[in-house]
């Protein structure tokens, strides 16, 4: 499975509950709280299964998870390291 926008929005709105009027790809997830840090864990683990990456705990912040684009940017740069 690819990681991609649509991919990212139905897993949120799916398994995370978030609904799609508040959910575009530049919302903010945690920090205008639509998820919380236990949201957080399960969020990572379809990442690294879906971009087929592992997330290093210094990659764990805001600037790379806290909006669906934020994310996208993100997995491109470590698939291209």
């Amino acid at each position: 499975m690819a990681l991609n926008e649509a991919a990212l929005t139905a897993f949120l709105q799916d398994n995370m509950g978030v609904d799609p009027n508040d959910l575009d790809a530049d919302a903010a997830l945690f920090s205008s709280n639509l998820l919380d840090s236990f949201s957080m864990v399960e969020l990572i683990m379809f990442i690294e299964q879906s971009a087929d990456i592992k997330l290093n705990p210094s990659d764990i912040q805001l600037d790379n998870l806290d909006s669906i684009n934020r994310i996208l940017s993100f997995v491109d740069a470590a698939k291209d390291a």
